[in-house]
């Protein structure tokens, strides 16, 4: 039902019903033994009645002021009716948002993937592993119930709507994430999609990861900061594993995400003002996190620019983002 319908519908039913009650106070005030004499009394009485309350304190008496009173008693039955409809109609309209994720989240500085396949869902258990905030959008039921069933609500986020309502994003603090991966089954539909986004989100920090490496050029055209070419990674790992098995063993296993202590993870961290490396010179903190915390320095980006193995004499600034082995134990050392 419009919003324009039940608007003259109510407009309708108001009018109809100041006429019966006005009606109901013409026939009854006039009458010697009436106790409705006035126009509040008429509609205390309707009132009364419609809600089903019947003090009994005013009544009709006469025979079309009982004709009225028939008419509210009947309208009452139709307005409670109507009450549990539209009572029944939002429980079930909220409920239904909530499962679908509409009723929003306050996260932020969280990640967010944008499409989901067997390819989103191992990238999933990563970021979940790492203990990491996350929202999942898609545009179906099915996905959706997968990933609940998968997951609970506290370690992952889900969000069930179409891709091109770009205004429902908000629901999920888009503005405050840390990073969105947009992830299709086609690498053009990924560049679509992008291109949307990018429009509306022009801040956001995308990853995509594609099929066609020419593509690549028209995805860093629009602002897509790390594009991931998938068969150039994959043949480097089979490569590796070919004539360096040793080192295509170790990278696997540093860039997957620990969950016990003991476990070594390549990890990243701003320097914030507060950080205990600012100013100090690469050769020394290399020291003395290796011999302190077990933390192997590994190299700094600064302006986006990254730096691996940087001079001894390099001075840490805030702002650069630090790049190390480290312990699961210790890996938020420098935060």
């Amino acid at each position: 039902m419009s919003k324009y319908y039940k608007i003259t519908i109510s407009v309708i039913a108001i009018i109809i019903y100041n006429c019966l009650v006005y009606s109901l106070y013409v026939v009854e005030s006039d009458f010697p033994d009436s106790n409705i004499t006035n126009l509040a009394d008429a509609y205390w009485y309707s009132l009364v009645t419609l809600t089903t309350v019947g003090y009994g304190d005013f009544y009709p008496v006469t025979f079309w002021g009982r004709f009225i009173g028939f008419l509210f008693v009947l309208g009452s039955l139709g307005i409670l009716g109507y009450i549990l409809t539209e009572l029944n109609y939002k429980i079930k309209d909220y409920l239904n948002k909530k499962e679908m994720g509409l009723l929003g989240t306050k996260i932020t500085n969280h990640y967010i993937i944008i499409g989901w396949n067997s390819f989103s869902k191992e990238v999933v258990e990563q970021i979940i592993r790492a203990k990491e905030p996350l929202a999942v959008i898609v545009n179906n039921e099915k996905d959706l119930k997968q990933i609940k069933q998968f997951y609970k609500n506290k370690e992952c986020f889900v969000l069930q709507t179409e891709f091109e309502d770009h205004e429902s994003l908000n629901v999920v603090n888009i503005n405050n994430s840390k990073r969105v991966y947009i992830n299709f089954d086609t690498d053009t539909e990924t560049l679509v999609y992008a291109i949307g986004l990018k429009k509306r989100y022009n801040n956001l920090n995308c990853v995509v990861a594609i099929d066609n490496t020419e593509l690549r050029d028209s995805f860093k055209y629009i602002g897509i900061q790390y594009i991931i070419p998938k068969k150039e990674i994959v043949s480097k790992f089979i490569a590796s594993y070919i004539f360096e098995p040793n080192v295509a063993s170790l990278t696997e296993d540093l860039i997957s995400t620990s969950t016990k202590t003991g476990d070594f993870d390549i990890c990243e961290t701003e320097l914030k003002e507060d950080s205990s490396l600012l100013n100090v010179a690469y050769i020394d903190a290399f020291v003395e996190q290796k011999k302190n915390n077990n933390i192997t320095l590994l190299g700094v980006n600064r302006g986006g620019v990254l730096i691996k193995n940087p001079k001894e004499s390099f001075l840490f600034e805030k702002g650069d983002i630090v790049v190390f082995i480290a312990d699961i134990g210790n890996k938020s050392i420098f935060k």
